[in-house]
């Protein structure tokens, strides 16, 4: 793949902050935030895309635009910046992933990154089931339980408690309140997964987003030097 930013103009920047003869040649990635911005505010001119393992942001842009180089397009839309760590994994890059980092698949599905207290409601009446998760980690445990320490967690059993709550004409709720150890192996598929739906701008948008960026790559070109923020 290449560099989508490649797409964007350069402007000189005073990364120190300190000489006005101090300027380097860096990408403008405030570009990104006058692209498409008016597109986007409108609901009906995209629709969501569950990424498959078989998709890069190139296909996408050839089934959807027929340019394969428009994959900036869909990157900018969904505010990636490194599609190398932004998209979804594939199952086999997936697993090398969680090998290096974890040092074997079985080592990150044995040990646990943090632990999600789980409240089940169930009306009976109506046959609904309500399931609300607290993420409980050392940092965020102050949140939900004073009394209950993060490290006793571990100790508690799965089920921590059966309560039927009256709630009036002659409906009762069922809530079960229990302890969840997520693995980081849980972890990682979640943060994954949660990469894979998208949104896509619908075709028809396609030439106005180029008119837009090329007047406003021209445009850029003469953008005054910016100064390093201190």
């Amino acid at each position: 793949m290449g560099n989508f930013f490649d797409t964007f103009p350069r402007i000189p920047y005073d990364i120190q902050g300190k000489r006005l003869t101090n300027y380097q040649s860096v990408t403008n990635i405030f570009f990104r935030l006058r692209v498409i911005r008016s597109v986007l505010s409108n609901i009906s001119s995209y629709y969501e895309h569950v990424i498959s393992d078989v998709d890069t942001p190139e296909i996408l842009a050839e089934k959807v635009y027929g340019n394969a180089e428009a994959h900036w397009i869909i990157l900018m839309a969904n505010d990636i910046i490194d599609p190398q760590y932004d998209w979804p994994l594939g199952y086999d890059a997936f697993n090398k992933y969680i090998i290096k980092k974890y040092g074997s698949i079985e080592n990150a599905k044995t040990t646990y990154h943090h632990y999600e207290k789980v409240i089940t409601r169930t009306n009976e009446f109506y046959g609904t089931i309500d399931e609300t998760r607290l993420y409980i980690d050392e940092t965020e445990q102050h949140e939900v339980d004073l009394d209950v320490p993060y490290d006793a967690y571990d100790t508690l059993p799965a089920e921590q408690g059966v309560v039927t709550i009256n709630v009036g004409n002659g409906q009762t709720v069922v809530e079960i309140t229990k302890r969840d150890r997520i693995s980081n192996y849980d972890h990682e598929v979640e943060l994954n997964e949660a990469k894979r739906t998208i949104k896509i701008i619908k075709p028809q948008y396609y030439q106005q987003i180029i008119r837009e960026f090329d007047s406003l790559t021209q445009y850029s070109k003469n953008i005054p030097f910016i100064r390093g923020f201190r």
